[in-house]
């Protein structure tokens, strides 16, 4: 069996390392073409798309491609971070990461696979697929993924049962995937509940439809991507799961009372602005 069989359905990796955080304001956004790890060493809160999370030295957030994200703390520090793209034969599904994990004690050996799938990846030979390190940096990344969505399961905040039902879960998961064309059914079989039992518990929790909720979190996410972005006004309605351009024109304007392109024009003019206007904690913009 040759090489290029070996590395099938394994992970490619872009980018791997210890980095320090820059530009530590929700301001600031990032948008990824690839899917990114983080493995923190100091305390402070992400953001990604709509949901917020306060994380701790040892915590792992998993960011999916295209999503935008953005960090806050008030003592930088560093992160241990590997950037990839999936690479699944006749195209298997996306493996389902947590959005973030509090690793406790088990933070001391998913560190060290971080370390020793830089140190491969930084010290390969050879730049092709080829090259034995970074074949081996891709094999160790894939176990890596699969520890973490095994954890992800058994971990008491992610198991969905009747009796046993998480909203954090469930929105989670609907804001990482609003690309995809979500129903109540969808929804339903994801939470184990009947749809109309969903429909019914969710407005009596948060006073709004499911249908009214999922509307507005696609618009959100819309308008990071307008304001942080050169995709065009289609790729944007097809990112948050509108990919008819008239129909995301309309419901763009039915919640912001504005069109997607006058949106941009507004939030482009002051993202602008914003490295004169905000700094790090060193005191000048870095980019």
């Amino acid at each position: 069996m040759n090489v290029q069989t070996y590395s099938q359905g394994i992970p490619i990796i872009n980018r791997s390392g210890i980095f320090k955080l820059q530009n530590p304001v929700f301001e600031f956004t990032y948008r990824n073409p690839t899917n990114v790890i983080h493995l923190y060493d100091y305390y402070g809160c992400v953001r990604i798309g709509s949901r917020e999370y306060s994380f701790s030295p040892g915590d792992i957030t998993c960011i999916r491609s295209g999503s935008v994200y953005s960090f806050e703390t008030k003592t930088p520090g560093k992160h241990w971070c590997i950037h990839y793209e999936e690479s699944e034969p006749e195209g298997g599904p996306m493996m389902d990461l947590p959005s973030h994990l509090q690793l406790g004690a088990n933070s001391v050996f998913y560190r060290e696979q971080l370390q020793l799938i830089s140190r491969l990846v930084n010290n390969q030979i050879q730049s092709d697929d080829q090259d034995p390190m970074q074949l081996e940096a891709r094999y160790r990344l894939k176990a890596l993924l699969l520890a973490l969505h095994s954890l992800s399961i058994n971990h008491p905040s992610s198991k969905r049962s009747r009796n046993n039902f998480s909203w954090d879960t469930l929105l989670e998961w609907i804001d990482e995937h609003l690309s995809q064309p979500l129903s109540i059914p969808v929804l339903a079989a994801r939470a184990n509940l009947a749809p109309g039992t969903l429909s019914r518990k969710f407005k009596q929790t948060y006073k709004t439809s499911l249908s009214q909720y999922l509307l507005h979190q696609r618009i959100n996410k819309a308008k990071s991507l307008l304001a942080t972005t050169t995709l065009s006004i289609y790729e944007v309605g097809s990112s948050v799961g509108i990919p008819d351009p008239q129909y995301f024109n309309k419901q763009f304007r039915k919640v912001t009372g504005i069109s997607p392109s006058r949106y941009r024009d507004e939030n482009l003019e002051y993202l602008s602005k914003i490295p004169d206007e905000l700094s790090t904690k060193e005191g000048r913009w870095q980019d």
